[in-house]
């Protein structure tokens, strides 16, 4: 609000800011060394020399902290004598009685202020915006209406007029309000979300679509795509981002996107934004960013299209140690091993052993999803005697069935991922030290071959029944990922397992797989025995969240 202040003086008092004098920045040094009193004092001389905004804002914040702000009501009224048109002064006055909760005389002053500048907006505004925040909502709404009619428009007041309209409840007109102030003032779209995010489920489509009516500005999308976030709807969000043009501000919208959608580990949604923001504003570490997000996301191919190595060719010391890394995991991932061997060869002069050895597991990986284990192992000997203790040594020995060995080396891995914890998962419930068929699942996914890992978890579950319910889920998860049904492996689950946490997750994708196929009513009689058999359950809200929209409760948005 501060600064919304100092944007409102006149231009007198902007430009003694621009050359602002010692005894300004000698009070505001007291200010922030917590001397109140001092700085008081010299904030007050300063204005009686020569009025400043810095001056009048700093005693106002020195008054507040001192809570004496009764004393800053004769300075202004003095100043405001001088000057009755400053609108600086007239705002700080009607901020300094509402802190003291004088409502008669703050009518009074803003009276006083109209009376003196009848044909400006800065009256009207000021004051509605105070009694918004005091809750007088009725009072705020007679103040914009008057000022309608005073100014001939609303135009003025549209900020307000938003700000009031959400106050009230009044959603659709809330959200045409912060459309067209958007379309002036983009740097105003946070503000925009937080005042319309608590619209009810019922008005929220409608809200969205207003914001999103064309053509598509930078401030009213960045709302639209602030309260996607906020109602759970993130590739909503980013869709409500692509469509801008693409420009500088554009950009900065989708890196600050990306960048938030990395944090939150959403890899796709990343990846596009930042490899969006890349094709108009390249730099090596958003380009990094973009292609590690696109290594994540499952992309190895677009990740080494966006950081060449080419690029790197007279800083060969920086290009092993930033960039190598991602381009032989994304090597890896494609299976070419050879490639990645030579590419490894071709800087080993500027890598560290330690880096060494993390690129030589990268390559082990490499030959594994090229099926051959056996140049797997060489590539992990060749790396030095510390590689036998390796994580990836640790994934040869789960792929070939050797458990006692996986778990002992996977259990110190330092590069968290949902497959190591899958695994961990399951070499923490599993019996024996070796099992083969499991080992042959995992090989199969680390391939990438989803159908053929379905299977053999599915398989493999027969041969361990102390984890049997967690394999079969394993397999349930990707035959639904791949859109093949699921429902025999989850009845089975339910019917042979039920005091498991499996059983649990298992009925609740029954029940919406069969909600969105139309069957309600076996949804609801899934849904209402899981609630009634695993009340202690985590997954018991999203149980709840599902009977209601089986049962038409609630909106699906």
């Amino acid at each position: 609000m501060l600064l919304a202040v100092c944007a409102c003086g006149g231009a007198r008092l902007a430009a003694q800011q621009d050359d602002e004098r010692p005894e300004i920045i000698k009070a505001l040094e007291l200010e922030n060394a917590g001397k109140y009193r001092e700085a008081a004092a010299l904030f007050r001389t300063a204005l009686q020399a020569r009025p400043s905004a810095n001056g009048i804002l700093g005693l106002e914040r020195v008054y507040a902290e001192l809570g004496a702000s009764d004393s800053l009501l004769a300075p202004l009224q003095t100043l405001i004598a001088a000057e009755p048109r400053e609108a600086i002064y007239r705002t700080v006055q009607l901020r300094t009685l509402q802190i003291l909760r004088r409502g008669d005389a703050l009518r009074d002053a803003f009276e006083q202020w109209l009376h003196a500048v009848p044909r400006d907006a800065a009256p009207y505004r000021e004051y509605a915006r105070i009694l918004i925040q005091l809750g007088r909502l009725a009072a705020a709404d007679s103040v914009v209406s008057r000022g309608r009619v005073a100014l001939g428009s609303v135009h003025d007041l549209e900020y307000e007029n938003a700000q009031l309209r959400a106050a009230m409840g009044e959603w659709v007109p809330s959200a045409q309000a912060w459309r067209r102030v958007l379309t002036d003032s983009p740097h105003l779209a946070i503000a925009a979300a937080y005042a319309l995010a608590p619209a009810p489920a019922a008005q929220r489509e409608i809200v969205l679509a207003t914001l999103a009516s064309p053509p598509a500005q930078p401030g009213p999308r960045r709302a639209l795509a602030e309260l996607d976030l906020s109602w759970g709807r993130p590739q909503d969000a980013w869709d409500a981002l692509r469509v801008l043009a693409p420009d500088t501000s554009a950009a900065t919208m989708w890196e600050e996107f990306g960048d938030r959608a990395y944090s939150e580990e959403r890899w796709s949604l990343a990846r596009d934004a930042l490899v969006s923001a890349v094709r108009v504003r390249r730099s090596s570490q958003l380009a990094l960013r973009a292609a590690t997000a696109s290594l994540r996301a499952g992309n190895p191919t677009a990740a080494v299209a966006l950081i060449p190595l080419a690029e790197f060719a007279n800083d060969s010391a920086r290009a092993a140690r930033e960039y190598l890394p991602l381009h032989v995991t994304a090597l890896a991932m494609l299976g070419r091993a050879r490639d990645a061997d030579a590419l490894i060869a071709s800087y080993d002069r500027f890598t560290t052993p330690v880096q060494r050895m993390r690129l030589a597991q990268l390559v082990a990986t490499a030959w594994v999803r090229a099926g051959d284990m056996g140049r797997a192992r060489d590539a992990l000997r060749a790396a030095g005697p510390d590689a036998d203790s390796s994580e990836a040594a640790g994934w040869l020995a789960l792929y070939e069935g050797h458990l006692s060995t996986a778990r002992l080396l996977l259990r110190t891995a330092r590069d968290p991922s949902p497959e190591l914890a899958l695994a961990l998962g399951i070499l923490a419930r599993t019996k024996g030290d070796s099992a083969p068929r499991l080992g042959a699942a995992f090989l199969s996914l680390s391939r990438g071959d989803s159908v053929a890992a379905a299977a053999k978890f599915a398989d493999a579950s027969t041969w361990h029944p102390e984890v049997s319910s967690a394999l079969l889920l394993v397999a349930a998860r990707l035959q639904d990922a791949h859109g093949t049904d699921a429902t025999p492996l989850w009845a089975r689950i339910v019917a042979d397992h039920p005091a498991t946490p499996e059983a649990v997750e298992s009925e609740l994708e029954w029940a919406r797989a069969l909600r969105k196929k139309g069957d309600t009513a076996g949804a609801v009689t899934h849904l209402e025995h899981l609630i009634l058999s695993a009340p202690q359950s985590a997954l018991l809200p999203q149980a709840r969240r599902e009977l209601e929209l089986a049962r038409g409760t609630v909106p699906a948005g």
